[in-house]
């Protein structure tokens, strides 16, 4: 159910970037779909942020932060309370220093990835190669822990800055920093600000082949001309979800607007007017599938957020 008047009104009364209300989420998702945020925020700079998640605190108003939406299903009923984008007020990145071949870099969360990726290219700094094309912001890979067969993001970082509830800021050392598959171990109350990254330099050709090998596999083997999510599924142990659905016979089933890919068996695509119930449709009757033939229940790699229809419909007014 939308925000009441009063709340709004606090809202608007208390923070100083740009705030909206009832905004499609579909389109701040790369697979274009999502219900409504009851509002969406635009941080002005840190303080601004701060003064929204110590609003959000005080009011008992529930708030999530979103990245680039590329891992990302946003239910139709949409997300109850604040969503935060910080791509206007945390998007820079600086060199911090140079030890021998070693580069450190701090990058703020709502850096655009495929820029990071494209500046260590043209530099020679390797490390983060793999992760081209990962259309997402740094912030959403770390929390992630974004990569791939070749290397994931976690292994290059340095230290993580983050928000506490209390709008105070707290540093993660790399030794306190629990990466794992797909995941950062922190409190999902706790926003990320910046983080230092640790780059090797090498020979700018070297990492410019890396990256068009990266680039040429994932055109050959990704739908990356239709709305998508990335994975689906992670990969468990031992095994490759992809492998595990296409042997199965699933490429191309549908459910509604939602297909999975003839390209990739672990990629599901909006074809056109796809609801996050024909998504979540097909995941399950995909994970029913792998589970009946092998045992396995696949593990969502992608995050799902937010209410169906139903639950809003039932919601009670802030």
């Amino acid at each position: 159910m939308p925000l009441i008047k009063s709340i709004k009104e606090k809202l608007r009364s208390e923070l100083k970037g740009e705030l909206l209300f009832e905004e499609p989420l579909s389109k701040y998702t790369t697979v274009k779909i999502g219900g409504a945020a009851d509002a969406f925020f635009y941080p002005l700079d840190l303080e601004d942020l701060a003064r929204a998640v110590r609003f959000c605190k005080a009011q008992d108003l529930p708030f999530c932060v979103i990245g680039n939406g590329s891992n990302l299903l946003v239910r139709d009923g949409g997300i109850r309370g604040l969503v935060i984008k910080l791509n206007r007020c945390l998007n820079q990145f600086q060199v911090e220093k140079e030890e021998g071949d070693t580069v450190f870099l701090s990058v703020d969360a709502g850096y655009s990835l495929p820029k990071l990726v494209e500046y260590s290219k043209q530099q020679g700094l390797t490390g983060i190669e793999s992760l081209y094309g990962v259309p997402g912001s740094v912030g959403g890979a770390i929390l992630m822990n974004a990569g791939t067969r070749e290397g994931e993001i976690g292994e290059s970082i340095e230290e993580l800055t983050v928000m506490e509830a209390t709008g105070q800021h707290k540093i993660y050392p790399k030794g306190r920093l629990n990466f794992e598959y797909r995941d950062l171990k922190i409190p999902r109350s706790e926003i990320a600000l910046r983080v230092r990254l640790r780059l090797k330099k090498t020979k700018a050709e070297k990492v410019a082949e890396k990256i068009e090998f990266f680039q040429k596999r994932r055109h050959e083997t990704q739908p990356l001309d239709q709305p998508n999510m990335g994975s689906v599924f992670k990969n468990p142990p031992k095994h490759f979800a992809a492998q595990m659905i296409e042997e199965l016979g699933l490429k191309g089933v549908r459910v509604g607007g939602a297909r999975l890919s003839e390209k990739h068996s672990n990629w599901i695509v909006n074809e056109g007017g796809a609801t996050a119930k024909d998504v979540l449709a097909l995941i399950g009757l995909i994970r029913d599938k792998v589970k009946e033939a092998t045992g396995i229940r696949l593990e969502t790699e992608v995050k799902v957020v937010g209410e169906d229809v139903e639950e809003s419909a039932r919601a009670v007014n802030l």
